[in-house]
């Protein structure tokens, strides 16, 4: 089984809509990203923490085949 690079918890520092649509949450998306920005705007909110994990984007497909 692949282990993540990265499992952590963090606070929401800025969650926002950019001029071509595409949600900002720190990290950069793509506009597919969208269905998770009122989840993680609303986690800001109301200031709790999320869990974060982090694959490599081919392993994490590996493993959703699996």
């Amino acid at each position: 089984m692949t282990e993540p690079l990265a499992i952590m918890e963090c606070e929401i520092c800025r969650v926002k809509t950019m001029a071509d649509g595409s949600p900002r949450f720190e990290l950069g998306a793509g506009e597919d990203a969208n269905k998770y920005l009122s989840v993680l705007a609303e986690a800001q909110a109301n200031n709790k923490l999320i869990q974060v994990i982090i694959y490599d984007y081919e392993d994490f497909e590996k493993l959703k085949s699996d």
